[in-house]
């Protein structure tokens, strides 16, 4: 007898039953039992009851309700109700898929048809929503030959009511002996497995995971099951612990997982009201809360994720040892294994490495290293084998303090990360089966840690080995083309290609902790390299690099890398070319690592502008500054030959530059200031704005040239113009000439992050802004936000900061906000109200966040003293910014 068969308050059976015989309109009453029966489960999950109990007690009721309404629709033995799939095998989560299958005779009478169209349309009238195919035997055992989802769907197929011999005829067609025997199943559904991990790995399911289909997911431990029903006939996972492929504690482990995240499956749905299996960001805070992590402010929520990431991981182990195990004894059991031996300790069985014996671990500690070294030196070895990986579970309890202190091992280590080949991929694989946070005890503490929001899509630990994959990948040939001076950088310059293998794996291993992540690391690093034998010189190097790893993202992204004093100041902040060379690698690598969508063509050359210019100065050294005035004069010789060769005439170009400033040839490229020069000489309707655009530039955008009278409001107007055609100011250089003209240059990308590509599309561009342009007097109207489903479940105090630059006369304001369409052109129309002038703007998008720099002055190109403007912007930028 089931075990809730009693449970009156999950279903009453002898109630319904009575209920049934005097009630002549049983719809009404199938649709309280089944609403009654599912406020129940959510009642019992809310308690906090075992979520085993609460599936078993859903196939109950489900159960309990469809045999019933079979039972009043059905009275013939032409058909026979099968539960198939998931519920099949006796897992419903709420909102899960409810799989039936009806077998019918070979022939059915009209009157048999008609019952069972009335008995479908019923379940659907009451409330049960389900997937249904209606075949002969013969037909089933047709549809599971030539397809592996009907084949896996009716494998697990359980009876439920009607001809009884029409099911067990459909479990001998459908048997291993007739259809899909065991190697062949196994070997579909391994590369069915392979697509589906490729498919779920993406960035957008590390934000929002699929717990179902992703790697480590509900999947993953489903096709153990499947395995197990193909190999050995059997139902139950436990199977495995009698055929030893697991133990008992991995069976445990295995169960507890699937369980966690069965819970989570569950919330999900109940949460939706339908079947959702993507932890989406507005439900991830609410399962936290149900599943009993708190904590202020996101603490609860990363306390879950974490729970869920190691969880995932747990499973994807399991799975991978448990198919390695079905491989050998399905795939590889008739062949004959061919062993090779590497040395007195591992030896190839049919090319995956393994132990001699049982106790090499216990016997030789340190062959927990060495058999990764021995991976890498030995690109023909496939992996490790099952029941060697299990041992490597068992025995990393020796990685001990005293074990971390052991030279010999500290050697290997090192030696691992000094090979050639495969570092990161190792070091992942360390990850994977334990050994690396076993050896490095603050790696332990980032695994599954992350952070709730759109910028960091990755586990920090998941992040830290990324970053170092990338560090190989970036010195691949295959990079040359789209980091030309990163692959140089890492071919050519970097001395040591471990100091900066060793700076990736640190950068980040202390966050979480509280206080400055930098500089907790940089001590981490130097103390873990002076203990490792490395030089004090390599040591400090490395603990610098961990300290400034932001450095040179920060200073490209948010400074103005053509002005000489930055780059002076980061050039100081460097010191040397070695420093910088291992800078550019490690920031390249942190950025792509971060989030796929962060690099573009822009943020690449402002990196490469920003080294290039270091460089130079680094060269050059103190005792050669260069002064304005020569460096301008300079850039003006260059500018008279660029354009004669363009045919422009030198007094022309002159008279078109006296009335520009001395700041404006140092804060733009040679390139674009004849870009600059060329277009205004050539531009002949003085009353019409002139709109340029360069679809490829060297500043890594398109570029947009904005040259007017200067009046209040051009900025509002030309980025609302520009946010509502469709595109993304990234940059912008804000310039009036000493005669009252605008020289404003936006640097713009596609939404996408291309850039601006057809001229069809450059001229919608600059007929919508010359039509924007024509009238200034009026500031733009806003309407309400549209914000993406994800940027609303977060939330942030738009603040805005002020210091004073008083080397250049000026104000710098950051602006710090909630990412949505529409910021900066409403920043534009508060600064205009407030009466000040724009020079330039630094813009930054990271995730959800905005952090957007203005460099700004009074109108009368006076710094901003005035407490009152400082409030008034403060006010009027936080007020629009808040504003629904």
């Amino acid at each position: 007898m089931p075990p809730h068969s009693n449970n009156t308050q999950l279903f009453d059976k002898a109630a319904f039953r009575l209920s049934l015989k005097e009630n002549r309109r049983p719809l009404s009453l199938f649709k309280q039992g089944l609403q009654d029966g599912y406020r129940y489960l959510e009642e019992e999950f809310r308690a906090g009851k075992d979520i085993e109990d609460i599936v078993e007690q859903q196939v109950f009721l489900v159960d309990q309700l469809l045999i019933r309404a079979w039972g009043l629709f059905i009275n013939n033995d032409d058909y026979c109700l099968v539960a198939v799939g998931g519920y099949g095998r006796d897992e419903l989560l709420l909102a899960s898929d409810i799989d039936l299958m009806m077998l019918e005779k070979p022939r059915t009478s009209r009157e048999s048809k008609q019952q069972l169209e009335q008995f479908l349309v019923f379940l659907w009238d009451f409330g049960l929503e389900v997937g249904h195919s209606v075949r002969s035997v013969k037909e089933c055992q047709s549809e599971a030959k030539k397809d592996l989802t009907v084949i896996t769907n009716v494998m697990e197929s359980r009876y439920l009511a009607g001809n009884n011999a029409l099911f067990e005829q459909m479990l001998t067609v459908i048997s291993a002996k007739k259809i899909w025997p065991s190697k062949k199943f196994f070997e579909a559904k391994l590369t069915e497995q392979e697509q589906r991990h490729n498919k779920f790995s993406d960035y957008a399911n590390k934000l929002e995971p699929n717990i179902k289909e992703a790697p480590g997911g509900l999947r993953d431990i489903q096709m153990i099951g499947w395995v197990v029903r193909r190999e050995f006939n059997a139902i139950d996972i436990k199977t495995l612990v009698k055929k030893r492929f697991l133990t008992s504690d991995e069976f445990k482990a295995l169960i507890n997982g699937r369980n966690f995240l069965w819970r989570v499956r569950f919330a999900l749905h109940m949460l939706n009201g339908r079947r959702e299996d993507r932890l989406l960001f507005e439900f991830q805070r609410q399962i936290a809360e149900l599943l009993g992590f708190e904590g202020k402010e996101n603490k609860g929520i990363e306390a879950f994720m974490k729970k869920y990431f190691q969880t995932i991981r747990d499973m994807s182990r399991l799975n991978e040892m448990l198919l390695q195990h079905f491989e050998e004894a399905i795939i590889y059991s008739k062949r004959r294994e061919k062993i090779v031996s590497i040395n007195s300790r591992f030896q190839k069985r049919n090319n995956f490495i393994e132990v001699k014996n049982k106790t090499i671990f216990s016997q030789y500690p340190f062959a927990l290293l060495e058999i990764f070294l021995l991976l890498q030196q030995d690109p023909k070895i496939k992996g490790v084998r099952a029941s060697t990986i299990r041992l490597i579970r068992d025995h990393i309890h020796l990685i001990n303090g005293r074990f971390r202190r052991d030279i010999a091992n500290r050697a290997l280590f090192m030696e691992i990360i000094t090979q050639p080949h495969q570092v990161g991929h190792k070091l992942r694989l360390m990850h994977r089966y334990g050994v690396l946070g076993a050896y490095l005890p603050a790696f332990a503490k980032i695994e599954g840690l992350m952070q709730f929001d759109m910028f960091h899509i990755y586990t920090v630990d998941e992040h830290t080995l990324t970053v170092i994959q990338n560090m190989r990948r970036l010195g691949l040939d295959e990079s040359k083309k789209e980091f030309p001076l990163c692959n140089e950088i890492i071919n050519k310059k970097l001395p040591k290609r471990e100091l900066l293998y060793l700076a990736g794996l640190f950068h980040d291993i202390a966050k979480g902790r509280g206080g400055d992540h930098s500089k907790l690391g940089a001590k981490e690093a130097i103390d873990f390299c002076k203990a490792h034998s490395l030089s004090d010189y390599d040591a400090r190097l490395v603990g610098w690099l961990v300290e400034a790893h932001l450095l040179m993202s920060r200073t490209a992204q948010r400074e103005d890398v053509d002005d000489p004093d930055v780059i002076q100041r980061f050039a100081d902040k460097v010191r040397d070319e070695t420093h910088l060379n291992y800078l550019h690698a490690l920031t390249v690598a942190d950025i792509c690592a971060t989030n796929p969508e962060l690099w573009n063509s822009w943020k690449g050359t402002l990196l490469t502008k920003l080294y290039r210019r270091t460089m130079r100065e680094l060269r050059r050294g103190k005792q050669q500054p260069i002064l304005k005035k020569q460096r301008v004069d300079d850039i003006k010789q260059e500018i008279l030959v660029l354009l004669e060769d363009k045919g422009l005439n030198e007094d022309l170009v002159k008279q078109h530059w006296k009335p520009l400033q001395q700041d404006y040839f140092l804060r733009h490229s040679l390139e674009e200031i004849c870009w600059h020069l060329e277009n205004i000489i050539k531009h002949k309707k003085p009353g019409i704005p002139l709109i340029h655009i360069k679809k490829d530039s060297e500043r890594g955008g398109s570029l947009i040239f904005v040259h007017m009278k200067n009046k209040d409001n051009i900025f509002a107007i030309t980025t609302k113009t520009i946010e509502q055609i469709g595109l993304n100011v990234v940059d912008a250089k804000i310039i009036s000439s000493k005669n009252n003209y605008t020289l404003d240059t936006y640097v713009v990308l596609e939404n996408n992050g291309e850039l601006i590509k057809d001229k069809d599309r450059e001229n919608e561009i600059r007929q919508r802004l010359e039509k924007a342009l024509e009238n200034t007097d009026k500031l733009p109207e806003f309407g309400n936000w549209i914000e993406s489903r994800q940027i609303k479940n977060f939330t942030m105090q738009t603040e805005v900061l002020f210091h004073q630059d008083e080397k250049n006369k000026l104000t710098v304001m950051e602006v710090l906000t909630i990412d949505r369409p529409g910021v900066l052109s409403r920043i534009g129309t508060a600064m205009a109200n407030c009466g000040v002038s724009l020079l330039g703007a630094r813009i930054a998008t990271l995730g959800e966040r905005v952090e957007d720099l203005f460099y700004i002055r009074n109108k009368d190109n006076s710094q901003i003293e005035d407490a009152g403007k400082f409030e008034c912007l403060q006010n009027t930028i936080v007020d629009t910014l808040s504003s629904s």
